[in-house]
């Protein structure tokens, strides 16, 4: 029983292992979007607030050229 434990936890604690690393890395992955997300939503706020707009329909239409 003994060689047993010893050959499966040799085969899989490394898989397991990596397994976990890949799961942190993705939460972090995920979580560096969220923060980015996050940082843009405030600078548009910041953007709208400095030019008096409350609300997103108040924002000026880009005029269209037609040639």
């Amino acid at each position: 029983m003994y060689h047993y434990i010893q050959a499966l936890m040799e085969n899989t604690v490394p898989f397991l292992l990596a397994w976990e690393a890949y799961v942190f890395f993705m939460l972090l992955f995920f979580l560096s979007i969220v923060i980015r997300l996050n940082r843009m939503e405030h600078k548009i706020q910041a953007l709208l607030d400095h030019a008096g707009i409350e609300d997103y329909k108040d924002v000026p239409k880009r005029k269209e050229v037609i040639l």
